[in-house]
């Protein structure tokens, strides 16, 4: 195993503020340095609707290092619930605090009754494990918090792993709602995407969805606590992901899936792709690589190659989850390149020797994207320098309309030199 120098993944506190600040009405501390604060707020105001970012500062100081900053975020606390009165406060305890040894989770018990929200506080630093540990741990958090009714009947699905934050991410929800509510199929709650109160009521659900396999410890505690059953379905990128997302969530609460329904999105997607046949053919074997995240790149990559026919030379995976090595085991595997995690000037020669012509991935993938002069396709987590307000989705049935015209488009604007390279 060589040396990560430069990791593609990011910090537990990363993977955590994606999960809670996906809870509408939760108000995120950050309990660090001013970077780790900086670096938080900026992936949320540049990646997320920015007219709902709810990310503070207990404003640590380097004296607090010395005398402890545990006063300096009981003030922080107090403030956030008083001046905003949300549902719930998470409190992330970044590197520099962590290693101090702040004790978070007893401030949490200390401060309960005080508040009017929820107080929910985890060690997030730099050395507790990579982002999608902090998301799973995050998840699990809430458990404790959900409320399970006797009287009422449990009814429809709760959809895990989540993350509001993603590219085009509500409308990929809007898509899969639209999905399941064809073929009578309703959603209780998401995790994270709703509010706390619809958080709660996650343990009414029939069913624990998760996609792309991320969610997998929270759903095992809500299997324990509440009896909950749980299924991991694919992220629907494409027709057949979208078929096969339908059928297992029906075919885990026992119910037929409507035929009639799928021959009519067959249809209108086949009337529209048809309008750009030739720029369709055109993309054929064309040298691509995936970088992204364990849930949705291993789809992402088997679409393009089964149903768009491009040559998946290279894959790499920038954070993982617990079903990643089921996935590695795959027996047909639709790209000739794994990569699991790697240091990124490794991946950056990978991509060089692959020789690709297009690349999906992130916002972090635009400087090697432009030194190979090869398009890019903002799909990964975080895309910083590309904003989507059309409501058009990635995933699902009428996803793969605008899929298919991101990728053309950004061939067809390739400047005079990259044409000519």
């Amino acid at each position: 195993m060589s040396i990560i120098y430069d990791p593609l993944h990011d910090c537990k506190m990363v993977g955590a503020l994606r999960a809670m600040h996906g809870i509408s009405d939760c108000m995120v501390i950050i309990h660090g340095r001013n970077g780790c604060h900086c670096g938080a707020l900026l992936l949320q105001t540049l990646g997320s609707e920015q007219n709902s970012v709810r990310v503070l500062t207990s404003g640590l100081k380097a004296s607090d290092e010395v005398y402890s900053g545990e006063e300096r975020l009981a003030s922080a606390i107090r403030l956030a619930d008083q001046t905003f009165r949300p549902k719930a406060v998470s409190v992330l305890n970044c590197s520099a605090p962590v290693i101090m040894g702040e004790d978070v989770e007893g401030l949490e018990m200390l401060l309960e009754g005080e508040i009017g929200a929820e107080l929910i506080a985890m060690d997030v630093g730099g050395p507790e494990g990579p982002a999608w540990l902090g998301y799973e741990e995050a998840l699990s958090r809430l458990v404790p918090r959900m409320q399970a009714s006797e009287d009422e009947p449990r009814q429809g699905i709760n959809l895990l792993g989540f993350k509001a934050d993603d590219f085009c991410s509500r409308s990929d929800l809007s898509e899969m709602r639209r999905m399941l509510q064809d073929q009578n199929l309703s959603v209780n709650s998401i995790l994270c995407g709703s509010s706390y109160e619809e958080m709660q009521r996650a343990p009414q659900a029939e069913l624990n969805v998760l996609l792309g396999g991320d969610g997998l410890e929270c759903a095992k505690a809500m299997q324990e606590e509440f009896g909950t059953p749980y299924i991991s379905v694919p992220y629907p990128y494409g027709l057949k992901k979208s078929i096969k997302f339908i059928e297992l969530i029906a075919g885990a609460l026992e119910k037929e899936v409507d035929s009639q329904v799928l021959v009519r999105e067959k249809e209108r997607i086949k009337r529209t792709v048809e309008n750009a046949h030739m720029f369709i053919q055109g993309i054929y074997s064309t040298p691509v690589a995936v970088v992204g995240e364990s849930g949705r790149a291993f789809d992402l990559a088997e679409f393009l190659s089964d149903e768009l026919g491009m040559d998946v030379k290279l894959l790499a995976i920038s954070s993982c989850n617990f079903a990643t090595q089921e996935k590695i085991n795959t027996v047909d595997p639709h790209y000739q390149t794994l990569m699991i995690e790697p240091d990124r000037w490794e991946m950056n020669q990978a991509l060089k020797a692959a020789r690709v012509s297009l690349i999906f991935g992130s916002t972090f993938e635009k400087r090697i994207a432009s030194k190979l002069q090869a398009s890019l396709v903002r799909v990964s987590y975080p895309v910083l320098d590309h904003i989507s307000l059309s409501g058009l989705p990635f995933a699902g049935f009428s996803g793969i309309a605008p899929i298919c015209e991101s990728i053309i488009n950004s061939i067809l604007n390739r400047n005079k030199e990259e044409v000519s390279a």
